[in-house]
């Protein structure tokens, strides 16, 4: 499987939307569901590539703001790729919040490529815009 590389900064658009990966800090997806596009860049050896959302989730029903124990999947494919991500909710902001914007996820990630190679890995998540 070739091996997902850290985003760079100028990889990542200026719109709300979700980052996830293995080390804090550093992202290896990022969602955006601005536009209805649905889409997600991830940085491979040859370079971006775009996924497109297949499934979204949220168990129980998805509200606003999001509660500690919340969870999320995410399905994501495109040619040779699928990732899905399972995130569980560990803080998020109060609907009166000023200064704090986003969701913190706890995330098991995994990777599959062509429908055979499979990664799994535990990590973290952050949406907000």
């Amino acid at each position: 499987m070739p091996a997902l590389q850290p985003l760079q900064a100028s990889d990542l658009p200026e719109q709300c939307g979700c980052s996830f990966g293995e080390k804090k800090g550093v992202p290896l997806i990022f969602w955006s569901w601005e536009n209805d596009k649905q889409n997600a860049v991830i940085r491979e050896p040859g370079g971006l590539r775009k996924l497109t959302l297949r499934s979204e989730k949220y168990f129980p029903a998805q509200h606003e703001p999001p509660r500690p124990g919340d969870r999320m999947t995410l399905q994501l494919a495109q040619g040779n790729w699928s990732i899905q991500t399972v995130s569980e909710v560990t803080a998020s902001c109060s609907a009166k919040a000023k200064s704090c914007k986003g969701t913190d996820y706890r995330s098991h990630l995994i990777l599959q490529w062509a429908g055979r190679q499979r990664t799994e890995m535990r990590g973290w998540g952050r949406c907000g815009c």
